[in-house]
């Protein structure tokens, strides 16, 4: 199983347990000290790998640990939307979301490892010659026995004035996490990895042609389980987090903006250049290397049932993402 990396140098957590007052109270509390901690200097000596168990013992010496108790939050949006600024006519909007969310951590074992884990932010440093990364600077935040679950619905989904149907989730669960977040020029590196899972994903205009993903679980690996049968979802064990980036071997997840100044891409079949339209423009690059494993209990669209998905042991190294795309939509 992959473990995450954490500055060393660590002392006990004390978690700092808002568990007074209103819900709505308590959620806009934790938000703001975490906002403020955002400017809390630190220093670390190094990173080594530490173990699940430790995680949720430990913190750095100048982090800070969290702890949330029956904290909801229900949010209603009538519509949100994406539009091209060079053509408004060109749009996506999202119409009608709802969402609740629900949060517990640090009140309960959730893992059954008999430690209570906590949210814990850090500000370090990377003290290691030997290091891909020795000299940056990096945000961490990890969390573990973390209750969280969270329902979302999509009232309708509109493409430039076409309605291409709904979507909802059903009990989204985060038990653990970790971020780890930097900088560099103009972008953003990052690794996050997570073990998440859904009772149900569905998507469709009607309930004849609708995507139904039940029992969706991202992890690390299935596999340490010597019962594993992945079509049998009985017999699945998921373990680890499902990793986006690696950021300890140089290799993040990478998020940057930038202006294409390639007059070209591609040529036309007699040879000729092939004039790139998005010459000038600005685009956005995603760099989306991943490890980890994916496994659906049952996939269904209408009334037809497909039965289980296991991809197991994703790895990889790069996935580069453009967007928009080089050719907007030109072959």
């Amino acid at each position: 199983m992959r473990k995450p990396l954490g500055p060393i140098g660590t002392l006990l957590c004390r978690c700092l347990s808002y568990l007074a007052g209103s819900p709505a109270r308590t959620g806009i509390r934790g938000l703001s000290l975490l906002v403020a901690l955002l400017a809390l200097p630190c220093v670390a000596s190094g990173m080594e790998a530490l173990s699940e168990h430790q995680m949720k013992g430990t913190t750095a010496q100048a982090g800070i640990s969290i702890a949330m108790d029956d904290v909801t939050f229900y949010h209603h949006v009538d519509a949100f939307r994406l539009t091209d600024p060079d053509d408004p006519s060109g749009y996506m909007e999202f119409q009608d979301i709802e969402s609740l969310t629900t949060i517990d951590v640090g009140t309960s074992d959730v893992n059954g490892d008999n430690t209570i884990g906590c949210i814990t932010l850090d500000l370090f440093t990377v003290s290691d010659a030997t290091s891909p990364i020795n000299g940056k600077p990096l945000l961490y935040l990890v969390g573990a026995d973390i209750d969280y679950n969270k329902d979302l619905t999509i009232g309708a989904i509109n493409v430039c004035g076409t309605d291409i149907g709904s979507a909802a989730v059903d009990n989204y669960a985060m038990p653990s996490f970790h971020l780890y977040l930097g900088a560099h020029d103009c972008g953003v590196d990052l690794e996050f990895g997570a073990r998440i899972t859904m009772d149900q994903f569905s998507y469709g205009t009607s309930p004849d042609d609708t995507l139904t993903l039940s029992g969706i679980t991202l992890a690390g690996s299935f596999t340490d389980n010597p019962a594993d049968t992945p079509s049998d979802p009985s017999t699945w064990q998921a373990g680890g987090e499902f990793v986006l980036g690696d950021i300890a071997s140089g290799n993040p997840l990478t998020i940057d903006v930038a202006t294409d100044t390639t007059a070209s891409w591609a040529d036309d079949a007699d040879g000729n250049p092939i004039p790139n339209p998005r010459l000038g423009s600005g685009f956005i690059a995603i760099n989306m290397p991943m490890e980890g494993s994916l496994r659906i209990e049952n996939m269904g669209f209408g009334t037809n049932d497909f039965g289980a998905l296991a991809l197991d042991n994703i790895q990889a190294h790069k996935l580069y993402i453009e967007i928009p795309g080089r050719g907007l939509g030109v072959p």
